[in-house]
C-alpha cells in the first residue's frame, strides 16, 4: 500500500491476502507478516471509528463534533 492511497475495507482485505501469499511463498518472515497484521487491525479500527462517528452525526440532529484531523 502507498502512504497516500485511500483506504477502505476492500484495500485492507487485498493487502491482508497479499501479505498471506508472501508469507506462504516465504518472501516475508512471520514477524513481518505480524507487523502487517497489526497495521491492518489498527487501520480497521480507524475505519470503524469513522463509521461510528458518521452514524452519530446522522442520528442526532444538530450534533456538532469537533474536527480533530485535517482533511485533504
Amino acid at each position: 500500500m502507498k502512504s497516500t492511497e485511500k483506504v477502505n475495507t476492500a484495500t485492507l482485505l487485498r493487502h491482508a491476502f497479499d501479505t498471506l501469499k508472501k508469507l506462504n511463498a516465504k518472501v516475508i518472515s512471520p514477524d513481518e507478516a505480524k507487523a502487517h497484521s497489526d497495521l491492518i487491525k489498527q487501520s480497521n479500527n480507524l475505519l470503524k471509528y469513522e463509521l461510528d462517528r458518521a452514524k452519530a452525526i446522522t442520528r442526532i440532529e444538530g450534533l456538532k463534533l469537533r474536527e480533530i484531523e485535517e482533511l485533504d
